[in-house]
């Protein structure tokens, strides 16, 4: 691939993912979901889905966990998330959403997969399938970058 065609594939992807922002920033405004920021809302997405370990969520963002705590706070006083004591070690704190913080995910979720079937309606069948194989190799080429960077901070 020419430098060229990879600067405007890079182009397309960042113009991707800006539209799923947008996506979930107006699934937020949808859900009435005020004062919760689409970085919070991706933390009690990953709560949603079985992430309960702070620094598992400060892994995946890359970010520090003194910033997290601070996140964490701020998504705990809102009514969304509790934090807790695991039960086998009391040391460890583990992550919870309240029924408010399963109810926004649920909500916001639902209308994101409502908004995303009416753009692929837009679409070809044959589009669709080859956005289908693109997308799985896409994330498979990430989750491999992952944990080869994982694997060069452990060692």
């Amino acid at each position: 691939m020419t430098a060229e065609a990879l600067l405007e594939l890079e182009d397309k992807i960042l113009s991707a993912s800006k539209i799923m922002v947008n996506i979930l920033a107006e699934s937020l405004m949808h859900e009435n979901v005020h004062g919760l920021s689409a970085p919070q809302f991706r933390i009690l997405d990953m709560v949603f889905h079985g992430v309960d370990k702070p620094a598992d969520v400060a892994k995946m963002l890359d970010v520090s966990p003194p910033a997290l705590t601070w996140i964490l706070e701020k998504l705990e006083n809102m009514g969304f998330l509790e934090r807790s004591h695991s039960d086998s070690d009391r040391r460890r704190v583990v992550l919870g959403l309240t029924s408010m913080g399963e109810d926004v995910v649920r909500s916001v979720n639902a209308y994101r997969r409502s908004l995303l079937v009416k753009v692929l309606g837009g679409m070809k069948d044959k589009e669709v399938a080859q956005l289908e194989s693109a997308l799985e190799a896409f994330s498979d080429s990430y989750m491999k970058l992952k944990e080869k960077q994982a694997t060069r901070a452990d060692a």
